[in-house]
């Protein structure tokens, strides 16, 4: 695993001479070696190695393939000994010259067999033409800028403004879409004139165009038809022992964050069945002893019961407990996280209460944190928009027959989960907007979930970009459940995937997610909304699917686990810090133009007077509030200019 970056000169009268030098400076990541650094007439290239795989430690790029075409790879492949058999090189043959080989002999129309989680620069000189690509549903982006007789690429946004030559001005617009989670463009970033290639995409840059193809995407209208509920659910456990082979490849044994529920518990016990008798680190977070948290009806506040069944089951994983008294360094001063990544991230009280686990694995010296982020969106999906889908396509005997089943289980009212997963996502958006409007004169609906005000929505374009895209503001999306899903494993999850590049920056190992498995998620994505709900149980196709290797308590467990659920605490630890930054933002321009400062005052005036008291009001205190205030602190970092 590594970083790169370059720097082309299509023109000759094109100024470059810094930005050349600055393909070999060091890259900001923990782990990272001394770059390597490839030049000529038109281009240079830089890249850094970190060590995951034990094909890792043989690798020396750069490289130059038999035909001069120049390779900076990043990641790894699924199946390398088989493809270097297939291509007539050595066992162990690292991964860059794999694909090199690959790319020479089957071209780039066939891009989409070459199974991995891995992006690619590759260069032809005699054609004077930059190849970028990032493998479907990968963890890894590459960012990039282009103008006139130039073009400049990296891994991190942080190591692509290490060129003087690449400007670092804030987009308000972008600023507005992500500060309020909403998506336009996926492929756009914070900052102006700064593009990125999502997962599924080949890019090329010559003298004449910069050209983005999609080779690979979710398809939502593909179906997987198959005889009976059993034979879906041993397909979906094939797909899913599949998926956590192929992020197993490590030079040591990768470390698990596991809490309670089903998805990290799944990857945690088929990880365990195939790495045995090895021993497996889990990392789980918990209250610290004695924390008293507010109860949250449906949810339940400690991990450690479910996780010690499934230890019980599984002797060789050993669990490690983690928790933290005070808030994490980065949710008191987030600049060394914004230098590592070059951005924000949005939601810091989040990452600041898994700081200590993250800690723990760092210093136990994994290069591999496996994660279950994706499997509420494929194999444990929910199935409640599929009553949604039933009433679009006119099924009205099938949503009559689940939906009773469906809200007994929920312990909801037959009214209130139609209301919820059927008649509001089926209104028109404009609608919505219109009706979120009436009822709060003045306010724009991005506001009901952001600290954002009302007139900068309008100033910025952001209200134009959300209607013109469909979207209300207010994270309904559509009926379609299939559409829905497309949204947050693709578009949504190209946010995310910034996040996990700056925490790998940051902390120096790199997050994988079975759920995210190409395969997995196509195959999830395809097959009839019914195996979500078989016999009116949510998330029926995981529980059955599961039922082989999971404890029972915990494939019988409806409640969710809380993520946090001593945020309070860990917030009002900071309230004296954000009324200090509030005051701060408002000689910042574009956060006093943005953020909505008095609201945010007000929410530090009437601050809750317990746990109990702040529970009904968590969405303002645990998330909105230190977004915000993150948000600004970027912003006030951001002026300094390229660092």
């Amino acid at each position: 695993m590594s970083d790169f970056r370059g720097y082309l000169a299509f023109r000759t009268d094109a100024p470059g001479d810094a930005d050349r030098a600055r393909t070999g400076a060091a890259f900001i990541g923990a782990g990272l070696g001394s770059p390597r650094v490839w030049r000529d007439d038109v281009a240079a290239f830089g890249h850094a190695q970190r060590i995951v795989t034990q094909e890792d430690c043989a690798e020396r790029q750069p490289i130059a393939d038999a035909a001069g075409r120049v390779v900076l790879f990043d990641g790894y492949l699924f199946e390398p000994s088989a493809t270097a058999a297939d291509l007539g090189l050595r066992s162990h043959t690292p991964d860059s010259q794999i694909a090199a080989a690959w790319l020479g002999r089957y071209g780039f129309d066939a891009l989409h067999r070459l199974k991995g989680d891995y992006s690619c620069a590759l260069w032809d000189p005699r054609a004077q033409r930059l190849h970028l690509i990032v493998a479907p549903m990968a963890t890894r982006i590459v960012y990039w800028h282009a103008r006139a007789g130039g073009f400049w690429f990296a891994t991190t946004l942080s190591a692509l403004h290490q060129f003087p030559g690449v400007p670092k001005l804030l987009d308000p617009l972008q600023l507005a879409l992500q500060f309020t989670t909403s998506i336009a463009d996926p492929a756009d970033t914070l900052f102006k004139d700064i593009r990125l290639v999502p997962p599924g995409t080949h890019l090329t840059a010559d003298a004449s165009a910069v050209r983005e193809h999609a080779f690979w995407r979710l398809d939502p209208h593909r179906r997987v038809t198959l005889k009976t509920p059993e034979a879906y659910a041993e397909a979906a456990r094939d797909l899913l022992d599949q998926a956590v082979q192929r992020t197993l490849r490590s030079a040591g044994t990768p470390g698990l964050l596991l809490s309670g529920g089903l998805d990290s518990s799944a990857v945690a016990a088929s990880a365990a069945h195939m790495l045995a008798p090895a021993p497996v680190d889990s990392y789980t977070l918990e209250p610290p002893p004695g924390q008293e948290v507010a109860t949250r009806e449906g949810w339940y506040d400690r991990e450690r019961p479910h996780v010690d069944a499934l230890a019980a089951r599984y002797p060789n994983l050993r669990p490690q407990f983690c928790h933290s008294t005070e808030p994490a360094s980065i949710e008191l001063d987030p600049t060394p996280f914004f230098v590592a990544g070059g951005r924000t991230q949005f939601n810091a009280n989040h990452l600041g209460w898994f700081d200590p686990a993250y800690r723990a694995a760092q210093k136990n010296g994994h290069a591999v944190l496996l994660t279950g982020g994706s499997g509420n969106l494929t194999l444990s999906y929910s199935g409640l928009r599929g009553l949604g889908d039933f009433a679009r396509a006119g099924r009205l005997d099938k949503l009559v027959r689940f939906l009773p089943d469906v809200a007994r289980f929920r312990e909801r009212t037959l009214w209130g989960t139609l209301k919820s997963q059927v008649l509001l996502p089926a209104l028109p958006p404009r609608l919505r907007a219109a009706l979120w409007r009436w009822r709060h004169p003045g306010e724009e609906p991005s506001t009901k979930f952001a600290a954002i005000q009302s007139d900068f929505v309008a100033r910025s374009g952001l209200g134009e970009a959300l209607e013109a895209r469909g979207d209300d503001g207010l994270s309904l999306y559509t009926t379609d459940s299939r559409k829905a899903l497309v949204h947050h494993l693709e578009e949504q999850r190209v946010r995310t995937l910034e996040t996990m590049r700056t925490i790998r920056a940051y902390y120096g190992f790199e997050m994988r997610d079975p759920f995210a498995d190409p395969d997995l998620a196509a195959f999830c994505l395809a097959i009839p909304r019914e195996q979500y709900l078989h016999g009116g149980v949510e998330r029926s196709l995981a529980r059955r699917a599961l039922a082989d290797r999971l404890p029972a308590q915990l494939i019988a467990e409806r409640g969710y686990g809380r993520q946090n659920p001593e945020w309070f605490a860990r917030i009002s630890a900071q309230r004296e810090s954000f009324a200090a930054e509030i005051e701060r933002l408002a000689n910042t321009p574009l956060a006093a133009e943005m953020l909505d400062l008095s609201r945010l005052k007000r929410l530090i005036d009437d601050w809750p007077e317990d746990a109990a008291a702040a529970e009904a009001r968590r969405f303002e205190y645990a998330q909105m509030l230190p977004r915000a205030v993150q948000t600004g602190r970027f912003i006030r970092w951001s002026e300094g200019g390229n660092r």
